[in-house]
């Protein structure tokens, strides 16, 4: 029978280099196992984090929400911030404010070459110097009515403040300047004593006026009694966390024009409901990553992160914090035993109806509360320079670069060894060739015998 059986010397050597070799490479496999387990579990940890923290940063800055309506959608539109207060508001609007606009009719083309300076002033003090003989664009030489509007709106300085076009009419182009921004300070003025062209600032010199440079003008109350209010916008914001943009005046026979801001309690209601699945979710992801595991089930890939259980506990401690004595439990927001929230809706109700803005004083960034506090830590955890999160990615950055080093050791050491298995089993199968000739010789030696 054969030593080797049949098998070759290289499969030999395989096999008894991979037995020799088991302990140690079962070893690093179960620690590349829980490093990668470890590092996917932190990025999960991380995307549960900020999608709880984009949450609550939307929450905070508006739990409770108001809604703004007028008596006449035709006068005008609302938009009511987080910090709006219910109440009732009349207005009369004697004149709409109006952006300055120009034209300038009769616009010849002229050389770019010492075209000279056009410049453009403002009722505010603000000025912009426009390089007529760098207009030109499509090296012809010539300054075309096109290329003077591209280089109004281009000039440093301008961003915005006028801006220029080109209008044909009848044939006729027309350059059109208009205010970016309304109100009487936004009134155009030009300055063309720099422009050496006497045609082109003889166009220029000349101007129709559109649309006047005009405020506008309204009363908080009636025309008779109430407070003038004059403006460059049409948009007033003098309402703590209200903004309304006027766009129509009012008649001598119409009404006032009333604003009534309100508690959108069932938006608010809405935003708590928001607030508890956010939480949750995070709250199960959290649970999930730290599992203990038993026989049934497989311990989390967080479950040795005594951090990440200490960040569970502080969440449901601040999730308990108040102002002024207010809870959320006080809103209807409670926790079971496991610790998942749950809204009861009547009770939200009621405390809403009661005081709306003790809800709000839990989530502002002013009091302290849970909203804040909730985001004071969360950035202990996401901060990208110090963060809990970062400390953790780069320790197992190291442990990764250690395994990767204790990988190529043990490959050199498995080829180490495989190398010697071989060496060996081939000697032995050259003996065993070496015997297997030496007994053919004996088999063919002839036989001596007698009686």
């Amino acid at each position: 029978m054969s030593i080797l059986d049949g098998n070759k010397p290289a499969m030999l050597a395989e096999q008894s280099t991979m037995l020799y070799m088991q302990n140690a490479t079962a070893r690093l496999h179960k620690q590349m196992e829980n490093s990668k387990a470890a590092k996917e579990g932190l990025a999960k940890l991380q995307e549960a984090l900020r999608n709880f923290e984009t949450a609550l940063g939307g929450l905070t800055k508006e739990m409770v929400k108001h809604s703004g309506v007028l008596s006449n959608p035709a006068f005008g539109s609302v938009t009511v911030g987080s910090n709006a207060r219910p109440g009732s508001y009349s207005f009369f609007v004697e004149q709409l404010a109006s952006a300055h606009q120009l034209s300038f009719s009769g616009m010849p083309s002229v050389a770019a070459a010492g075209a000279g300076t056009l410049g453009i002033g403002l009722a505010n003090g603000e000025s912009i110097d426009v390089d007529i003989s760098k207009a030109n664009v499509d090296s012809n030489g010539n300054v075309t009515p096109a290329e003077l509007a591209r280089a109004i709106n281009q000039a440093s300085g301008n961003e915005g403040r006028v801006n220029a076009s080109v209008v044909t009419i009848n044939g006729t182009q027309q350059l059109v300047l208009t205010a970016g921004k309304s109100g009487t300070e936004n009134s155009i003025t030009l300055d063309t004593s720099g422009i050496a062209d006497p045609a082109l600032a003889a166009s220029l010199g000349s101007s129709k006026e559109l649309s006047p440079a005009r405020n506008a003008v309204f009363y908080l109350g009636d025309k008779a009694s109430g407070a003038r209010v004059e403006q460059s916008s049409n948009t007033f914001s003098g309402i703590d966390g209200v903004s309304v943009t006027f766009t129509q005046v009012t008649g001598s026979n119409d009404p006032l024009v009333r604003l009534d801001v309100t508690l959108d309690q069932a938006g608010t209601a809405e935003n708590v409901k928001s607030f508890v699945n956010a939480y949750n979710a995070l709250f199960e992801a959290l649970r999930t990553l730290t599992a203990s595991g038993g026989e049934t089930a497989a311990a989390g890939p967080l479950a040795a992160d005594a951090g990440v259980r200490a960040l569970q506990q502080r969440l449901n401690d601040l999730l308990r914090g108040q102002v002024n004595g207010v809870r959320l439990l006080d809103y209807g927001v409670s926790a079971d035993r496991a610790g998942v929230l749950s809204v009861d809706s009547t009770k939200l109700n009621a405390a809403l109806e009661k005081s709306p803005h003790g809800l709000a004083g839990l989530f502002d960034g002013k009091n302290q509360g849970i909203g804040e506090s909730m985001n004071s830590y969360l950035k202990t955890w996401l901060s990208p320079t110090d963060g809990h999160l970062k400390k953790r990615q780069e320790s197992i950055q190291v442990i990764e670069k250690s395994l990767s080093k204790q990988e190529t050791s043990l490959q050199a050491k498995y080829d180490q060894v495989y190398k010697r298995y071989l060496i060996q089993f081939t000697r032995v199968e050259q003996l065993e060739s070496q015997m297997k000739q030496t007994l053919a010789l004996f088999d063919g030696l002839p036989t001596f015998g007698g009686k």
